[in-house]
C-alpha cells in the first residue's frame, strides 16, 4: 500500500484508527460524527489534539445501530 490509505482500506484493516475526516468521507454529517465519537472510546496520543476511534468500535456501533424486522426503534 502506498500513500495514504483510503477509508475503504482502513475499514478492512484490523486495528485501524479513524478520525472525524474519515467518517466525513463515509458521508456522515457533523451531528452523526459527534454521536459516533460520543459512543466510542477515544484514542488521543500524547502531544496531539486529534481524536481517533478504533475501526472495530465503529463497526460494532454501526452493527448495533441497524434496525431490521427483528428490532423496533
Amino acid at each position: 500500500m502506498t500513500g495514504r490509505p483510503t477509508i475503504s482500506e482502513l475499514l478492512e484493516t484490523p486495528g485501524a484508527l479513524l478520525t472525524r475526516s474519515h467518517l466525513r468521507e463515509l458521508g456522515l454529517g457533523r451531528s452523526a460524527i459527534d454521536a459516533v465519537f460520543r459512543s466510542c472510546e477515544i484514542v488521543v496520543f500524547p502531544g496531539s489534539s486529534r481524536p481517533h476511534i478504533r475501526r472495530e468500535a465503529y463497526l460494532a456501533l454501526v452493527e448495533a445501530s441497524n434496525y431490521g424486522d427483528d428490532r423496533i426503534r
